[in-house]
């Protein structure tokens, strides 16, 4: 009766054994590196980025990538990475933000400065100007983000909807208010915007309220008197009928989507948009304009380099992964890549490279950063992601009539005080 105990036992054991066999197998000894960026989602460069990863793998048989790459719109992302880096779980590669919203992952001491590296490697370190390596330094001066392309923001139109309406193109603020009215009159949206995730309106609006140094000035004296202009003027554009009539609940992503499909006639964002229009030769990229009273420029412009590539410091000092993030960096960041990047998102080049053929609207766009009076940051890369948030959450408060301006900003300003004094 007990003879079929050893038999049944060497099954198990050969079983046992196939089974750690498939698992080694699978895992194949293979170097992991877990990256996470802002190249998921409808983000432009995707394919690029997932494209020069499929690359790295293939000339580096030995590495396994696991990429956990998100959508960088709204707040899902930021929250990922800084519960990454709060819990000790941090990625080998992070493509993140820089200036003030990267402070908690410079803070936390998981992220390598470049200086050494770079010291190390002239070439690749000469690769960027600069004013490039300027634009990415943190608050201790050093910089811990390289970056693949900069970024300009402004007001982008569908040329068709102006033509059928026989609107010249809102290049002062009495063409943009008359181009508002018109839209709205006629049943069109005239600028595609979330009021809830409001990062661009805010700073075009503060920015051509109070010019540079308006925007730029960080509660650094108390509240800068153009901040609240800027953000009642918003208010004056709703009532206006000026956005979409959900602007108070739709995400950024489904604004884009408005003005993709026509169905808006302008929009305040980013070069990345670029990637995801279907008719980019029926779309014109121009400056915001300046509103009365404002100070601004009309060159003057939300552009630079706000994000890059953070390494390990805990995956660089790892000797079994054999300095493969930091080569995976390299890579991404190489001429080469650089020049794919731009050409699928638009955005300007972070090291000397000709991105060739682009449509007329990213030639309009690098001429405009060329041409610009000056190149402003954006607000939420200048003052604390919680005072910021504070801002950006109130718009729609404010345009209802909830609450003014002024008592939005004093909110944020208690917050980012609080913050210093940390």
């Amino acid at each position: 009766m007990r003879k079929w105990w050893p038999s049944l036992l060497a099954v198990v054991l050969i079983l046992v054994a196939a089974l750690t066999g498939c698992s080694q197998s699978a895992d194949n000894g293979k170097i992991k590196l877990r990256v996470v960026t802002m190249f998921g989602g409808t983000d432009p460069a995707k394919k690029a980025y997932e494209q020069a990863l499929k690359d790295f793998m293939k000339a580096h048989p030995d590495v396994e990538i696991v990429d956990e790459s998100m959508t960088a719109t709204g707040d899902d992302f930021r929250t990922k990475v800084k519960t990454d880096f709060a819990s000790g779980n941090e990625p080998d590669v992070t493509f993140f933000f820089t200036g003030a919203e990267a402070e908690p992952i410079i803070q936390s001491g998981a992220v390598v400065p470049y200086e050494e590296i770079f010291a190390k490697d002239k070439a690749w370190s000469d690769a960027f100007s600069d004013n490039v390596k300027q634009q990415v330094k943190a608050k201790d001066g050093k910089i811990y983000a390289v970056p693949i392309t900069g970024f300009y923001e402004g007001l982008f139109v569908n040329k068709s909807l102006f033509k059928r309406y026989g609107l010249e193109l809102p290049t002062d603020w009495e063409k943009f208010t008359k181009s508002v009215e018109t839209f709205s009159k006629n049943g069109i949206i005239p600028i595609a915007g979330s009021l809830e995730e409001s990062y661009y309106l805010i700073e075009h609006f503060i920015l051509s309220a109070g010019g540079p140094a308006g925007h730029n000035s960080k509660f650094d004296n108390g509240i800068h008197p153009s901040w609240a202009q800027g953000l009642e003027k918003i208010k004056e554009v709703y009532d206006m009928g000026g956005f979409p009539k959900d602007a108070l609940t739709i995400k950024d992503a489904q604004a884009q989507e408005l003005f993709k499909n026509k169905q808006a006639a302008m929009i305040v964002n980013g070069s990345w948009i670029l990637g995801g229009l279907t008719d980019k030769e029926d779309v014109e990229v121009i400056p915001f304009p300046v509103m009365p009273g404002g100070k601004a420029n009309p060159q003057d412009l939300v552009a630079g380099y706000t994000s890059g590539f953070y390494l390990s410091k805990k995956s660089y000092e790892d000797k079994d992964k054999k300095g493969l993030a930091l080569e995976l960096i390299k890579y991404l960041t190489s001429n080469e890549m650089v020049k794919k990047f731009a050409e699928a998102n638009g955005g300007v080049p972070a090291v000397d490279t000709k991105v060739e053929g682009l449509p007329t609207v990213y030639q309009q766009g690098h001429q405009m950063v060329q041409e610009a009076n000056s190149l402003s940051l954006p607000i939420d890369a200048q003052i604390s992601a919680e005072a910021f948030n504070e801002i950006r959450k109130g718009i729609p408060h404010i345009v209802q009539g909830k609450k003014t301006a002024q008592e939005v900003l004093q909110a944020a300003q208690k917050i980012e005080q609080e913050k210093m004094s940390k």
